[in-house]
């Protein structure tokens, strides 16, 4: 509750504050005497108000200074504080932070900061601009996200994405829009998993240094993700049985599912990572690190670089991309010219790797494991496309005319 106080001289004690009876006679003061409300803010901590010249203004305003206090606290005008109809309601704002802390206790790091990123672009998007309450999300809302996503050039994939994250997130707050995830999400062509041709390899190695050929021969090796390789140790490399094992490390990296898991490496890539050992810096625990001894982070651009040298892109790719200079405008590129091909990324790597193993007699069961897949219709997407370059005779020999 606030509190009034006088802030008045008293002789022999100087400027002192006595608090004002809320009933009663009021203490007796000079010109000089201001007052003042002291009262909890929106941190619940006590504060002064600014000096009022009269006992009437500082009551006036003790009563409205709390109101607001609590109004600010939990993200209301204090018109919406004092209606008994939005008592109950929840604030998206709210909301959304509620999801986010729980999704950082659940998911990864990075998962769980893209959630937060892509959930402040659905808050802030014109179609939520005059939305405070989540019960007024439905289903129109949702649809005009999706025509603003549409309108900023997003492709199909990341739309249907950004939505489905969206969709989870009201679904965990219980609210029900009606949005059809069949018929209102917008449909986007997956792409098959197909693996790199021997002579697109040899492209890409061609143009590549020492450093890089290991680096790549190893997701190549592996079918790892990024990270699996980004936080792969010394101590997970297994020489005298050829394997790696993928598996936590507190407080930077976690497998997907929060499963370990070990992958046999041909015998060529042990013996190049047995060289690597012997010559890596004295007490670093990564295989592959930057100039500043941390764990590489930069596979992918790296790699489309690589793919940009060795002229293998497919040059009808365009990207938005930003210049390094003052001041900084992004601009529209061609593969032609930039790093930015659709058709060159690490997953194809994984899935060259995938269809390796199957076309080597690797049994399926073994293939999902190494994999780190849950399901096998997952892996079953990986495998199956052989390799094109190698089939010329059957083709040839399928011709009927």
């Amino acid at each position: 509750m606030s509190k009034i106080y006088v802030r008045r001289k008293e002789v022999g004690k100087g400027w002192r504050y006595r608090a004002v009876p809320k009933t009663g006679r009021p203490p007796q003061t000079d010109d000089s005497a201001k007052y003042h409300v002291r009262y909890r803010d929106a941190a619940k901590k006590y504060v002064w108000s600014q000096p009022y010249d009269t006992l009437e203004d500082a009551r006036k305003a003790a009563a409205g200074l709390e109101v607001n206090a609590q109004a600010v606290a939990l993200g209301l005008t204090v018109e919406e504080f004092r209606g008994r109809a939005n008592s109950h309601r929840t604030l998206i704002k709210s909301a959304v932070e509620h999801f986010v802390s729980n999704s950082k206790k659940t998911k990864k790091a990075t998962t769980a900061a893209e959630y937060e990123r892509n959930l402040k672009q659905f808050v802030t998007s014109p179609p939520m601009s005059k939305l405070r309450f989540l019960d007024e999300v439905n289903k129109q809302t949702l649809c005009d996200f999706r025509d603003y996503l549409t309108s900023e050039d997003y492709e199909p994939r990341t739309l249907h994405n950004r939505l489905l994250l969206v969709l989870i997130f009201l679904k965990a707050s219980n609210v029900k829009t009606g949005f059809s995830l069949r018929k209102d999400l917008p449909a986007y062509e997956e792409e098959a998993a197909v693996p790199y041709e021997p002579a697109e390899l040899k492209k890409l190695f061609a143009v590549m240094d020492d450093e890089e050929k290991l680096r790549y021969r190893f997701f190549l090796g592996t079918a790892c993700r990024m990270q699996e390789v980004m936080f792969a140790a010394w101590k997970d490399v297994d020489f005298e049985r050829g394997v790696y094992h993928i598996r936590a490390k507190a407080g930077v990296f976690a497998p997907k599912k929060h499963e370990s898991r070990y992958v046999k490496m041909n015998s060529d890539l042990v013996a190049a990572l047995k060289e690597r050992k012997k010559h890596a810096p004295h007490g670093q625990q990564w295989l592959f690190f930057n100039s500043g001894g941390k764990p590489e982070g930069h596979f992918l651009d790296k790699f489309k670089r690589i793919a940009l040298k060795a002229g293998v892109n497919c040059g009808h790719c365009t990207a938005r991309w930003t210049e390094g200079r003052y001041p900084i405008r992004p601009i529209d590129v061609s593969c032609k010219t930039h790093p930015v091909c659709h058709h060159h990324y690490l997953h194809r790597l994984r899935k060259t790797c995938a269809s390796n193993w199957e076309a080597s007699g690797v049994p399926v069961r073994t293939i999902q494991y190494m994999l780190g897949h849950k399901s096998l219709e997952t892996t079953q997407k990986y495998l199956g496309i052989a390799n094109l370059d190698a089939l010329t005779d059957k083709i040839d020999a399928a011709v009927s005319i």
